[in-house]
């Protein structure tokens, strides 16, 4: 297999578990890589990812620890295991792997991910990372600050605008109603 097919195979793979949501098919692409490049970097790291998303852990933390023994001043698997923290609530250990994600290169993705941890732990210095993000990529901040974000509960208040929606949705219904 040529260096171009590995490169294609890849696209592929993150294609498919980045944008299809088709995880074990990336996967098998980036073991079909791996068997020819063991120390393929990248298809370790989506495998790592995919692993992560289906719940497979004894497994994602082991890549993910082969990861940074082989490469570790790349950010990636310091940012896929901080996920993981947080998903199982380690707030420390989140942090703590987060900031070594982004000692090691500051991009969109961990960025704005900090900058949502922060704001989830209450930290006011969230803003700093959401405003980094923007920097970074203004488009992909906007569409995550709407589409993926998540808000606490307890701070959350409706804008007069959305006030007015909810009032006229209301009114609509009960003349449907009627």
């Amino acid at each position: 297999m040529t260096q171009r097919n590995i490169l294609k195979i890849l696209d592929e793979a993150r294609f498919l578990k980045n944008e299809l949501g088709e995880t074990k098919k990336a996967i098998r692409l980036c073991d079909k890589i791996l068997r020819i490049e063991p120390d393929n970097r990248d298809a370790m790291l989506i495998k790592a990812g995919g692993l992560k998303e289906l719940g497979e852990a004894e497994r994602f933390l082991g890549l993910s620890k082969e990861i940074i023994e082989k490469w570790p001043e790349h950010w990636e698997a310091y940012y896929l295991l901080s996920l993981f923290s947080f998903a199982i609530e380690e707030e420390d250990k989140t942090l703590e792997l987060m900031s070594k994600s982004l000692s090691l290169e500051e991009n969109f993705n961990n960025v704005i991910s900090y900058g949502q941890m922060l704001y989830l732990t209450g930290d006011q210095d969230y803003m700093t990372y959401i405003d980094k993000a923007k920097k970074i990529d203004t488009k992909r901040a906007k569409n995550f600050m709407k589409n993926h974000w998540i808000w606490d509960e307890n701070s959350v208040q409706p804008t007069v605008a959305e006030e007015l929606i909810a009032m006229k949705f209301v009114k609509n219904i009960r003349k449907f109603k009627k």
